[in-house]
């Protein structure tokens, strides 16, 4: 019997992904939890696991093509099936698996999700490496009308973002992949030979310059240049990669379909800031403790006092979140990536502080579990670290609300009618009006405020 693997779901973002390599072979034994291909998500380049052990049947989605989450992008045939024709085949040949295999599922196939290894998945930066030799079938046909475009088109999604960061002409490359693609590897190779200088856009006739950047206009990455004053003045054009067309996206339906409102309150960090430093020189937990791992520990707490914040707006309808699970903003080189942290209001606080530590240190290096992006009910978008005063973020849909985090500073407070200097920190909540007042908000951030200026609750778990 033959089980399907689906392009499965790696994050609550993720609408479809680009099949980067195949690491197996049609006709190649598979081993369940074995690495089958490499995927470009919205978020980061991931591995997936083979979900049953057998023979590698079929692949319905080839190096360089995207399919929708659910869809079939291979058959795998359990072992102790029969495996009929299909043969193992030589390395290089597994492109042209299409024009060989049958076009009908086979019937009684079982849809089962790919899994994704935690510990073999790859950041962004990381692209697909360079395959054996082999040619796919049918890449002739002529040459291209646009050679930015058909230069483009034989490179990976990986190799694409990163010839726009390093600035790459992908036209000059020849491909190590199979059929001739474009790799990571074949653009950081380009990338390390020093570039030939510009020469000036007054050497070049206008008609000749007009006739020539023509050609150029559909390429992915662009650059123009035009005389001011006796200097040459370029204009750079990149295109946005995948992760920033997903916040693109993302954020613009957000504002558009969420009213949004804020609330902010002042927080007295002194007593925190002592705890901190008292857990510090006692040395009692193996990760030391930082100002945000206590906002987040205070946070859950609060959110389960105020669940309307810890909550969607679906349908019409208001749906309470029975689980407390924040999502952290950490910031990338092209963006936002927000893991999410399980049960944060369950933990103790050493545990959150561990939790916390490993999670962000696995998105800085792109290396998700497979739960690691997905099922967040509420998000901490922490920036104390800038010299920042305040600042509002904008919700993360479904989330009803996240939370803003400023620096913490030095200010001058009036306490008992005096005029002292204080470790205060601001934070702005924004809200979804549908589903959240503002007296809920306030409310909200009342209870995280005596939760942090009395931060040994945090400690001792109320």
């Amino acid at each position: 019997m033959s089980v399907e693997i689906v392009m499965p779901k790696l994050s609550d973002t993720m609408e479809e992904g680009t099949i980067l390599k195949w690491l197996k072979r049609v006709g190649d034994a598979v081993s369940q939890g074995e690495i089958l291909a490499e995927v470009e998500t919205d978020k980061a380049d991931m591995e997936l696991e083979a979900s049953a052990a057998g023979v590698l049947r079929e692949i319905k989605v080839h190096e360089g093509e995207s399919a929708a989450v659910g869809a079939v992008i291979a058959l795998v045939e359990e072992k102790g099936a029969t495996t009929g024709a299909t043969a193992p085949r030589e390395r290089g040949q597994h492109d042209d698996a299409r024009d060989e295999q049958p076009n009908g599922r086979e019937r009684g196939a079982a849809p089962v999700a790919a899994k994704v290894g935690a510990a073999g998945a790859r950041g962004r930066d990381g692209g697909a490496k360079p395959a054996g030799g082999g040619a796919r079938a049918g890449d002739g046909g002529g040459p291209a009308p646009n050679p930015a475009a058909a230069a483009a088109s034989k490179a990976t999604p990986g190799a694409r973002k990163l010839a726009g960061e390093r600035g790459v002409d992908l036209r000059a490359l020849q491909g190590s992949g199979p059929g001739g693609r474009i790799v990571t590897d074949d653009v950081e190779t380009a990338a390390k030979v020093p570039p030939a200088r510009p020469t000036r856009a007054a050497a070049v006739p206008p008609e000749t310059s007009r006739r020539a950047t023509g050609d150029d206009a559909a390429s992915r990455d662009e650059t123009s240049a035009h005389e001011d004053g006796g200097r040459v003045a370029t204009v750079e054009r990149r295109e946005l990669s995948r992760m920033r067309q997903s916040i693109a996206r993302r954020m613009s339906e957000a504002f558009r379909d969420i009213p949004h409102f804020y609330v902010t309150a002042e927080i007295d960090m002194t007593e925190a800031a002592r705890l901190k430093e008292a857990l510090a020189r006692g040395e009692l937990f193996t990760t030391p403790i930082s100002y945000t791992h206590m906002v987040l520990k205070a946070t859950a707490l609060a959110l389960k006092r105020h669940p309307r914040l810890n909550a969607s707006y679906v349908d019409g309808a208001l749906e309470l979140k029975g689980e407390v699970n924040l999502g952290i903003a950490v910031a990338v080189e092209d963006g936002l990536i927000v893991p999410v942290l399980r049960h944060v209001d369950e933990m103790p606080l050493a545990e959150v502080a561990s939790a916390a530590r490993d999670l962000v240190e696995h998105a800085r290096r792109g290396r998700f579990g497979r739960d690691d992006l997905s099922g967040g009910t509420f998000t901490v978008s922490n920036m104390g670290m800038l010299d920042l005063e305040e600042f509002a973020a904008v919700i993360n849909p479904p989330q009803a609300a996240i939370l803003a985090v400023g620096a913490i500073k030095e200010r001058a407070v009036v306490r008992d009618g005096a005029l002292v200097a204080r470790r205060t920190m601001r934070v702005t909540v924004s809200c979804d009006h549908r589903i959240i007042d503002g007296v809920v908000a306030g409310h909200f951030l009342e209870e995280l405020k005596r939760l942090l200026e009395n931060p040994i609750v945090l400690v001792v778990r109320e």
